[in-house]
């Protein structure tokens, strides 16, 4: 059924027959083709098809992040994705999400095939003398989709079977072979020397291993530990997790890598995608540039950037985002490194400011700047030319946490400070995910089941709960409504229990429900 999200039938059998060792023959490449992860690509240039690559690294270094960069390339590469994890759904996909990558609509259409692992998936594996039914299950389940690339995060199930671990390498070699897709395989730690007769298959079949390392100010670095093709050089690279872009490299240069030649500093483009800049900001700039103005998108727009501009500024309104993004994507894959800006009457959603990111724009002015303030930006982003590492100055927002009584036990909000935290949520760049619950009891105070609610949520990931009035409001931090049927279960139960009687529960989701959300804390409609 579309939509649906399968776990991985683990159902080994302990008469199966071993696993062969898997020597096929390597898959012919045409040549390398862009992996997603940004780091690698930056260094290598990309993959070769139809080999599996090994990420290690230990947690929080960014091998899940690579995955999803990674499932997210072969999706807009039109192919059909795999990732096999371990992770809740509604986990992978708020990960998704806080990195700015949208995965609901391909697992809607099935280009996106998520899979779990069991929980039980080690110990029936441990059982088996070899692994084989595993990966027939597999490829019977996987055959109609016909992938292009898998991705699995992580290993260390196969390699904690028991008797059957070592039969379980070379199958999943073997697997990945029949397949023929691309794959990326994550280990938590670090293989640099260690000596492990499961991994050794892997390691001989690999045509990459790789490794991913952070340090206490959350710089991250790859390292290239074994390719079998070709590369200009292995030096590691430096990179940066950054909220709605993913992975950001640190170029070798560690600044600008397409700086604006001086000569051609002091002219612009404005393209007035929309209405145009008022007089006075036009006038402000023609006092410190020379502007070309162009309205709508003219057949020598492409001749005036090419001929040379300090930066292009290009003025938007919602309704033209779609053509602004493909306008942006077609100068990039020109190789095009003038500087982008786009010009709004409002504060863009983070989902637009992600996009515009990652098709290339640098940077993002209001057109409600007082003259002088539009006019130093603007010379500041000339300045630095093309930049490479676009939000790596900003830091990370802070979480609103449950205030405590004693500095151990939760205390509940009062209903106006959860409203105006969230409100704060909602004002931020990074896109908000997350669900409202609106709770009436039909019996009891509000102030014992905000307390109730305390003790169910998890308040130290993010959740907030608060009173207004009769009704308490749980904010749950990256969650979707028609992922808690659960946890409305759990509350509802110790609700009867305790002498709560029936609970209401109201489930508002944002940004599915944004304007009811918007509505209840009292914030500005959407732009």
């Amino acid at each position: 059924m579309p939509g649906t999200i399968p776990s991985v039938t683990d159902s080994t059998s302990a008469d199966s027959a071993s696993a062969s060792n898997a020597s096929r023959g390597t898959p012919q490449s045409t040549g390398l083709v862009p992996s997603g992860i940004r780091p690698l690509d930056y260094r290598l240039g990309g993959f070769l098809a139809n080999r599996p690559y090994v990420i290690s690294g230990h947690p929080g270094t960014g091998k899940s992040v690579s995955c999803l960069e990674f499932v997210q390339q072969g999706l807009e590469g039109g192919e059909t994705v795999v990732l096999i994890t371990h992770d809740d759904p509604a986990d992978v996909l708020a990960s998704a999400a806080f990195l700015g990558i949208d995965i609901e609509r391909p697992l809607r259409e099935e280009k996106l095939i998520l899979l779990r692992f069991q929980l039980d998936f080690v110990r029936r594996l441990g059982r088996a003398t070899t692994a084989d039914a595993v990966f027939v299950e597999l490829k019977r389940h996987l055959a109609a989709f016909k992938p292009g690339r898998i991705a699995i995060d992580s290993i260390v199930p196969f390699l904690d079977g028991g008797a059957a671990s070592t039969t379980a390498t070379y199958g999943l070699i073997q697997f990945l072979d029949e397949m023929q897709v691309t794959s990326l395989l994550t280990f938590p730690g670090d293989m640099a020397g260690l000596y492990d007769r499961r991994l050794e298959p892997l390691m001989q079949r690999s045509a990459g291993v790789f490794h991913l390392s952070s340090d206490s100010e959350r710089n991250h670095k790859l390292e290239v530990r074994k390719i079998r093709f070709e590369a200009a050089s292995m030096v590691p690279v430096q990179f940066r997790m950054l909220s709605g872009a993913g992975m950001v490299v640190l170029t070798d240069t560690d600044g600008a890598a397409s700086p604006v030649p001086s000569e051609i500093q002091h002219r612009l483009a404005l393209v007035n995608m929309a209405e145009p800049l008022s007089n006075d900001l036009v006038g402000a700039l023609r006092h410190h540039f020379e502007v070309d103005v162009r309205s709508g998108m003219p057949s020598a727009f492409s001749e005036l950037v090419r001929d040379g501009v300090g930066a292009l500024l290009l003025s938007v309104r919602r309704d033209v985002i779609e053509s602004t993004l493909q306008l942006i994507r077609d100068l990039r894959q020109q190789n095009n490194t003038v500087p982008v800006v786009l010009i709004t009457p409002y504060v863009l959603r983070s989902a637009d400011r992600t996009r515009a990111l990652r098709a290339g724009a640098d940077d993002f002015l209001s057109s409600s700047l007082a003259p002088a303030e539009l006019v130093a930006r603007l010379q500041t982003i000339v300045k630095r030319g093309h930049w490479h590492d676009l939000m790596s100055s900003t830091p990370e927002p802070g979480m609103v946490l449950q205030p405590t009584a004693d500095g151990s036990t939760y205390e509940p909000m009062a209903g106006d400070a959860l409203t105006k935290s969230v409100r704060g949520y909602l004002d931020r760049d990074q896109l908000p995910f997350f669900t409202l619950f609106l709770l009436k009891s039909e019996k009891g105070e509000a102030a014992k089941l905000a307390k109730l609610v305390l003790n169910i949520v998890r308040v130290e990931s993010g959740d907030l709960v608060g009173i207004r009035g009769k009704e308490v409001i749980a904010y749950l931090d990256s969650a979707r409504p028609k992922d808690l049927a659960s946890l409305k279960i759990r509350l509802r139960e110790h609700a009867l229990r305790l002498g709560f009687g029936d609970l209401e529960i109201e489930a508002l989701g944002f940004p599915a429900n944004e304007d009811a959300v918007r509505e209840l804390l009292g914030a500005p409609a959407a732009s």
